[in-house]
């Protein structure tokens, strides 16, 4: 596969497209096919030995830490993602997204925004966890407080904004004059142009101070933070014993991949309360010219690589999806090691006009070879777990099953019957009833 590496740091002229294996899959660990993967300023100071995380024992070393596509592996203590799930992630340092196929630990990583292409998605998880965890975990904003945010029309900056109002807060924010109109159409209540204006003598104390300048900006900052308040940058570390004598909370922080806050971020794009604003996008191979417009250019969004060209879907709603029969992905083999589990693809819709005889057995009667539905209660829904028996006596499975609706239950033990007249036994676990709808039990 492709890939974008360093084999020694300095300027964009290190950056290589280069030939790598693809990754395989630790047990807690799945493989994303990179669609898009997002270009910040850390990848520069990556590339700069200037991030004290990546040093030289780590070279050469591939570039990125965002990417949205779609599961192409997974380990076998993976439970939450299924092969072709559309997905986004925020990666751990180890793990570069400027490559056609990246690893990702299962907890890093987010179902993708429905409303969003593979680009847009791409352009969410650093920025977004970066201005979700400085407002919240590290701010503490909540409904009814005052923040205000520098350089609200960035990457980081423009999803604070939104983050902020769909919380219930009151937002000013500092930016160039050509972004007043944009970070106004994002919901700033108050906006400083700050060339022309000084923003401590207009604006009223604030609860948090969301720092992405640093500098200057930030020593200004102190000004205008209640007492009790917080002063909070991606940047550099505040003055603390200022930060003492004014009675503020202040830090530095350094965000941390986290895929159930990215899943909360989804849930507010697909709300239509945040919007994802991207600048421009680059081929792969044109990661250095992305990584120099994100540096010489004024970006008003995010920057996207797009990486391997997604093929076109049939778009399904939920209630189909959750009625698809899932089936063994047979046409691109199963890694080894790899639980057949997790290797289930959507298939056909229709279900049959008539459906086979089922026959209820109790546990450990049922014939070596036979297929078996064993149905159960999974909170308060009826789930199928479907398997093939290979020895009676110690319950052992040919291939295991995952909780799914009734309906795929079905379709998947249909899909493995070698003899389409194959009887299918069925195992009902004390107090699930068996539905008629289901078929004829014997």
């Amino acid at each position: 596969m492709q890939a974008v590496r360093i084999h020694r740091f300095g300027g964009p002229e290190v950056m290589a497209i280069e030939e790598i294996d693809r990754p395989s899959p630790a047990a807690d660990e799945i493989v994303i096919k990179v669609f898009a993967a997002s270009v910040n300023p850390v990848d520069a100071k990556i590339r700069e030995g200037k991030y004290p995380v990546v040093t030289e024992k780590d070279l050469p070393y591939v570039l990125g830490r965002d990417v949205s596509g779609e599961i192409a592996a997974t380990g076998s203590d993976v439970a939450s993602f299924l092969i072709g799930d559309d997905v986004f992630a925020f990666l751990s340092p180890e793990h570069g997204g400027y490559e056609e196929f990246v690893l990702a630990r299962a907890d890093e990583v987010a179902a993708k925004p429905q409303s969003l292409d593979a680009v847009g998605a791409a352009a969410v998880p650093l920025a977004g966890i970066t201005a979700w965890q400085g407002l919240f975990d590290h701010g503490g904003l909540q409904s009814g407080q005052r923040v205000l945010i520098h350089g609200g029309a960035g990457g980081v900056g423009h999803f604070a904004i939104q983050f902020a109002k769909a919380k219930g807060a009151w937002v000013a924010t500092t930016v160039s004059s050509s972004d007043k109109d944009f970070v106004t159409d994002l919901g700033a209540d108050q906006v400083i142009d700050y060339k022309a204006e000084k923003f401590e003598e207009i604006v009223e104390p604030v609860d948090l101070v969301f720092d992405l300048i640093g500098g200057e900006t930030q020593e200004r900052s102190f000004s205008v933070v209640k007492p009790g308040g917080a002063l909070i940058s991606t940047l550099q570390e505040p003055d603390k014993a200022r930060a003492k004598k004014l009675k503020v909370r202040a830090g530095r922080y350094t965000a941390q991949p986290n895929g159930a806050q990215l899943q909360e971020i989804a849930a507010l794009i697909d709300q239509g309360k945040v919007n994802v604003v991207v600048a421009s996008t680059f081929k792969l191979r044109q990661a250095a010219e992305a990584q120099s417009a994100l540096k010489e250019k004024h970006i008003r969004g995010k920057v996207v690589l797009t990486v391997v060209e997604q093929q076109a879907r049939t778009v399904i709603d939920d209630d189909a999806r959750r009625l698809r029969a899932y089936q063994i992905w047979e046409d691109e083999g199963r890694p080894e090691g790899q639980d057949l589990a997790h290797w289930y693809r959507a298939g056909d819709l229709d279900a049959p006009e008539e459906r086979p005889d089922y026959r209820r057995y109790p546990t450990g009667v049922g014939p070596a070879g036979s297929l078996v539905i064993k149905f159960y209660h999974s909170g308060d829904q009826i789930r199928g777990y479907v398997r093939k028996v290979a020895d009676t006596a110690a319950d052992d499975t040919i291939f295991p099953g995952e909780e799914m609706e009734p309906e795929a239950a079905f379709k998947l033990a249909d899909s493995h019957k070698a003899d389409c007249s194959e009887t299918v036994f069925v195992e009902l676990v004390e107090g699930v009833e068996w539905n008629p709808a289901w078929g004829r039990l014997g």
